[in-house]
């Protein structure tokens, strides 16, 4: 590879047929992907300052603890992993310290960083390759069906498979059980995820530490980067009424960002086509849930997977679980 450029891999989910047919998904169901929230660079620069200002892990104390994690977590592996697969890989900032850890057993796994947004992908192999580190860059939906099983060359590789900040922003039982289907029994999985620190799992005081939090979602920030979207698509005058808020989602806590359609009106699509949307509907930018400790290793439970050993960090509103598959199958959330 000649110096100044990057090899990447590039998944059939960012054909541009493929882009479009979520973006009218989006529009149609009043839902936006959340993929398409860093698909520009300037998207990907105002998630990265989020990242630095309000990720737990940016603080002295957060990364303190995630090098800890990577030695601790990589002690408890039975064995080698063949593959090192970084879901969601952002900026690969955290991934790098549990590889580095892995390195240091002199165990070299064939790293694979897989992400949807080409700025952050970019930023996660200049960060690697900072550090001397070789990496596989895969461009591409962590959606897309039999990720996994795609990017294993054979059978009975030992995998170790991270995803870090990722499951808090989709649907998690519905990821987790897509997870569990491509999951083998010998790979091992660490699972971060935003937590509402409380004592009582389903109680008041769980209400009152997502309340606590919101700030760091209802902010000029955030709400910057949120609709940077409707600008890119052409949709900042369509709507109005931008309002972040704390819901109660199936159980469970998850921040929504919403606009609402100013009037009735078809969007016209780059292909021609059009999607009717009427006045005074919302349009939801953005979700991301909140779980308690407990509740979560309940849904990991419900989901086929066993908890092996769990970290969060000082404020308690990060933890990353090392899990295994269960032995009892891929279990129901219902």
């Amino acid at each position: 590879m000649k110096k100044g450029f990057t090899h990447l891999e590039v998944a059939a989910s960012h054909l541009p047929s493929v882009w479009l047919a979520a973006k009218r998904a989006s529009l149609e169901q009043g839902d936006m992907a959340p993929v398409f929230h860093y698909a520009t660079a300037r998207q990907a620069n105002l998630w990265m300052k989020l990242f630095r200002r309000y990720s737990p892990f940016s603080a002295d104390q957060g990364r303190a603890l995630y090098v800890r994690i990577s030695k601790e977590a990589v002690a408890l592996l039975s064995r080698e992993p063949d593959q090192l697969i970084s879901l969601g890989c952002g900026t690969a900032e955290k991934e790098l310290l549990f590889y580095e850890e892995l390195n240091a057993r002199s165990w070299k796994p064939d790293w694979i960083c897989i992400d949807g947004s080409l700025g952050l992908l970019l930023e996660a192999g200049r960060v690697c390759q900072n550090r001397g580190k070789a990496v596989r860059l895969v461009l591409a939906d962590v959606l897309l069906e039999d990720l996994l099983r795609r990017l294993a060359p054979r059978e009975g590789m030992a995998r170790l498979i991270t995803a870090f900040g990722l499951i808090p922003n989709l649907s998690p039982d519905s990821f987790l059980c897509g997870l569990r289907t491509q999951a083998a029994p010998q790979d091992r999985l660490l699972l971060g995820v935003n937590l509402a620190p409380a004592w009582d799992e389903n109680g008041q005081s769980y209400w009152a530490s997502a309340q606590r939090i919101l700030p760091q979602y209802a902010n000029p920030s955030t709400r910057l980067w949120l609709t940077e979207i409707l600008r890119d698509w052409g949709l900042r005058d369509m709507v109005e009424g931008y309002a972040m808020k704390a819901i109660e989602r199936g159980g469970w806590i998850r921040y929504e960002a919403t606009v609402r359609w100013k009037r009735n009106r078809e969007i016209l699509l780059e292909d021609g086509s059009s999607v009717t949307v009427l006045g005074g509907t919302p349009l939801r930018l953005f979700s991301s849930y909140r779980f308690t400790s407990g509740g979560f290793e309940q849904l990991l439970r419900a989901t086929g997977f066993e908890p092996l050993a769990c970290w969060t960090v000082p404020s308690g509103e990060e933890g990353v679980w090392l899990v295994a598959p269960s032995s009892s199958g891929t279990g129901s959330t219902t």
